[in-house]
Formats: structure tokens, sequence, C-alpha cells
């Protein structure tokens, strides 16, 4: 495998904006060069999210290729921290250099040539001129702030909050790299400006006490969304799931920039055993095949994610009428998450249009993709909780590039459509 392999996804995103005469190679080894610095205390890494927030930012920012250096002590993990595993975090997380994309090292901080540094909470850091953010959030927020910022240490262990913090941090990792690049146009530029700081809260919403029993949830598809999804999913204390996932589809090198529970040593293997491996705590059972109607043993579940770009699979799980189903999609740049329940606009109705012709080689990056599983993954544990979104916000609409902008994300209704393709009227 090479770099330019398995960051090939992330090289046609940036193909959008960048100069045509910048060869893929080239915008690989502006990507490869970067070095990012995470920084933190033990108190930050004290609580769930606060390893949350580091991990899935290592995480996020490795996938697309850049080495990363850690200040952090070696604290003991709390709860599940899948791919990564080991007692010790930073020991975890050193294991997995060249592991989630080979080209990307995860390594002890030396020196002191970084381009970008991050800091979780309060964490002591003096910037003498560094670039950066600092991170934090509450269960169900996050947010990035200058450096020099005074900041509230995490402190929960719900870890919603921390994975948006995370989220918003890569970001600004991506646009720091085009901003070295030429790109076609100077009036783009604008959408890679640096964020002095932004936030993102899904709503605030009561944490359960002890255990959150989510019942069966169908998961159609086995890629990069559905991996976020229970990536998610799988760092909630006390969430208990049982399921399916459908997928039949084998792990390629370019999977590896987006699909956030596969390793380079999953390279050929199914999708689905990847993630059955890979749930922690969550029990899911692959079945290594299509989602078709003749394929499902039995009823599908009651809840149902379907993280699948594929318009036309999306309204044949939706036929099959399940009491609440969620969909998660991207389109460059873009982040598209609805849920449907009988009685309510359907993924049809959102949807009513084929794709025809698109690009098999769909052009993503590892944000972008964690975007729309987390969000598939927060309507699933607030309708678990009891509080589901009301119909004004059936559709969330998130352009991750400058979360700083009022409009980055839109929440939406759904109107329901005369002609359907899932005739849902």
């Amino acid at each position: 495998m090479t770099g330019l392999e398995e960051l090939n996804r992330m090289v046609l995103l940036c193909r959008d904006y960048v100069a045509d005469e910048l060869s893929d190679a080239e915008i690989c080894h502006a990507f490869r060069n970067v070095k990012v610095l995470c920084v933190s205390d033990a108190d930050n890494l004290s609580t769930n999210a606060g390893q949350t927030a580091l991990a899935t930012l290592v995480s996020l920012i490795s996938r697309m290729g850049m080495q990363v250096s850690l200040e952090v002590p070696d604290v003991p993990v709390l709860f599940c921290q899948t791919p990564f595993t080991g007692s010790g975090l930073r020991t975890a997380l050193l294991a997995a250099s060249a592991k989630l994309v080979s080209c990307s090292k995860i390594d002890m901080v030396s020196g002191a040539d970084f381009d970008v540094v991050f800091v979780l909470g309060n964490t002591r850091f003096s910037p003498e001129g560094a670039h950066g953010w600092r991170l934090a959030g509450t269960e169900w927020s996050g947010e990035i702030t200058p450096l020099g910022a005074k900041t509230a240490p995490w402190s929960t262990n719900w870890a919603v909050g921390a994975m948006v913090s995370a989220a918003l941090g890569a970001s600004e990792a991506f646009k720091f790299v085009i901003r070295g690049l030429p790109l076609r146009s100077r009036g783009d530029m604008i959408f890679f400006e640096s964020s002095t700081a932004c936030n993102w809260t899904f709503g605030e919403c009561p944490i359960p006490e002890s255990t959150l029993d989510i019942g069966t949830v169908d998961f159609i598809s086995a890629g990069a969304i559905s991996q976020s999804a229970i990536y998610v999913l799988a760092r909630i204390p006390g969430l208990e799931l049982a399921g399916r996932i459908f997928d039949d589809d084998f792990t390629a090198p370019s999977n590896l920039n987006r699909n956030l529970l596969s390793l380079t040593s999953d390279v050929g293997a199914a999708k689905v055993k990847v993630v059955a491996h890979r749930c922690g705590a969550l029990r899911i059972t692959p079945i290594f095949s299509r989602y078709t109607k003749q394929i499902v043993c039995d009823q599908i579940a009651s809840r149902v994610l379907v993280g699948v770009d594929d318009i036309p699979s999306r309204w044949e799980v939706q036929r099959q009428w399940p009491d609440w189903l969620a969909v998660g999609g991207t389109s460059h740049f873009n982040v598209s998450s609805s849920s449907h329940r009988p009685g309510h606009a359907c993924a049809g109705c959102l949807h009513p249009l084929d794709d025809d012709g698109m690009d098999v080689r769909i052009p993503t990056v590892s944000f972008v993709s964690f975007w729309a599983g987390l969000s598939m993954a927060v309507r699933l544990l607030r309708e678990a909780l009891n509080r589901p979104y009301g119909i004004e916000r059936q559709h969330l609409w998130i352009t991750p590039l400058r979360m700083d902008m009022p409009h980055a994300a839109m929440w939406l209704p759904i109107a329901v459509q005369a002609r359907c393709p899932v005739r849902c009227s």
C-alpha cells in the first residue's frame, strides 16, 4: 500500500478546489508533511469524555495522513476506545502508529517544530506563537477556542460533546493544509479560512443514570458512515445494543482514510466482520450480504440506521417501514442526516431522485464521514432516551468546513412529496 492509494478519496475531494496543475502525489505529500501536536494533562484525561476527545482527534487527523505527536500522560483507559487497544491511553495511541493509514506516524513529542497544536480543556500550555486551539465541551456540545482562552476541564463521561470538539478540530487541521496549496480560484479561500473559535451542540438532554438499553438495531452498510456511528455508540458508557449489520464489500486501502474501526491489517477483510470484531461491548452480528428484502430472515429491526449514499437502497429500507429509521449521507464537503417514522415524511420524500451516473469513487475525508455517523448516532440516542427531535428538526444539513459561520448547520423540516418514490403518502 502507498499513502496515495490510502488517501486517494481525500485527494479527489481536494480536487474540488486545488489548482489542476498540482499532481495527486503533491497533494498527498502536503498532508503527510504536516506535524500536529496533541497536549493534555492527567486531569483532562480523567474522564471518558476527555479520553474520547483525544482518541477521536488523533484518529481523524491520522487518517488524513498527517504526523501526530503526543504530549500526554499514560493514564489508564477508562472505557472502550476501539480500534485502539491497550490498558494505557498513550500506549494504545502510540501502538496505532502507521496502522490507521500506513503513512501517518504517532509518536511522543520531540522538538518544538509543529504546524498545528491542540490542547485539551484547561491543560497548561504556553502558546508562544503556536497555531492551534483548545478542545472543550459538555455532554452534548463541543467547541474549539484559541490557545490563550480560559477553558473548563473535561469533567463528564458522556462523550458526544467530546467527539464534536474532535471533529471541529480535525477540520481546522485539514484547512491548514489546503491554505498552503494553490487554489483554482482565489475566492474559494473563504471556505478554508481558519476559525478563531466555533462550537456545535446537539441540544441538551438528560443523561441516563445507569444503563441505556437501545434494543435491536439493524445497520445497513458497514462503510464509513456506519462505522462512525458505531464508533460513537461504542463510547457511550452503559449503552446496550444488539443487532445486525449488512454489507457485501471488503476493506480496501482507500477505505482507511475514513473507516474509523478499520486498520491497515484489515485490508481484504469483509467490512461486516471488521465492525463485529471492533464494536466494543455492542453485540452486532455480521451479515455478509447487500441488504435486500429477500435476504432478511426475519422482520427488519424496529430501529434501523442507513449509512449508505446509494439512494435506491434508502428507498428499499424505507419501504419495509421500521418503527424508526435514520439516514446519514455525505456529498463532497456536505453532510445530511434525517430520521423517519410512520406518519412523517419518509426517506423517499427527502431524497426523491437517484444520483444516476454518479462517480463510484466518492470524494470524502475522515471528518466529513464522521459528522454523518455522529449525527445518526445522536438521533438514535435521543430516540432511546425518549427525547427525539421535533418535526422541525427532522433533517440536519451540515457544512463542517466553516462551523464558525451562522448557517454552517441548518435544522429543517421535511415536506411530504406527492410523487415520493416510496409512495409513503
